[in-house]
């Protein structure tokens, strides 16, 4: 059985407008080597796609970035020193897929090997039900512009906390799903790496 771990209570109340993170928003590649605190994988992971309206009978949950008919076919893996890790959302807890470290597999760049953690956005295509997503290229654009959505989360939290961050487009993706060992259905949309300033 996986391993979890259950990530204390987000703190809302951070001191930093939103229209200062917009102004200090920007793809920073250095970061020092320091771990993320349970804290702040805790802020970081909510503020990509945490849980703002639990579900009800009548509607899904709603999460703090957009999905196209709220699909929330977009999960959060998170690659750290100790292992891969899944975001569930709905518990806001961490789920251990294994222990190996694959941070290395998150780009292709050197630089971006030193990075303290990666997160890496997979869409499951098997959740778009909608008549809408009748062939590939619109499931494609649609993960790809939900995974901006998230991916824009981070980059104002990161700019907030103090944190620098980087999309990265170059990934072996049919590399990183072996090891992964996602499903046919599961497709890696990008990744990004992230660190303290």
């Amino acid at each position: 059985m996986n391993r979890t771990i259950t990530l204390p209570p987000l703190r809302i109340e951070m001191e930093f407008p939103l229209m200062k993170a917009l102004a200090a928003r920007r793809t920073k590649r250095k970061w020092t080597q320091s771990e993320f605190t349970d804290q702040e994988l805790s802020n970081l992971l909510w503020a990509a796609c945490g849980i703002t309206h639990p579900a009800s009978k009548k509607s899904k949950s709603r999460r703090t970035a957009p999905s196209a008919c709220n699909s929330q076919e977009i999960s959060v893996y998170i690659a750290l020193p100790y292992g891969l890790y899944r975001y569930d959302e709905k518990d806001h807890l961490l789920i251990e897929i294994f222990t190996q470290d694959i941070r290395g597999y998150i780009r292709t760049r050197k630089m971006m090997k030193t990075a303290p953690a990666g997160l890496i956005y997979v869409s499951d295509h098997s959740k778009f039900s909608s008549f809408i997503f009748k062939d590939d290229e619109r499931k494609r654009i649609t993960s790809a512009v939900d995974t901006g959505f998230i991916s824009q989360n981070v980059y104002l939290y990161a700019a907030a906390a103090k944190m620098n961050t980087a999309v990265l487009g170059l990934v072996d993706r049919g590399k990183l799903h072996e090891i992964m060992g996602l499903k046919e259905c599961e497709k890696i949309v990008y990744t990004q790496a992230i660190g303290k300033a």
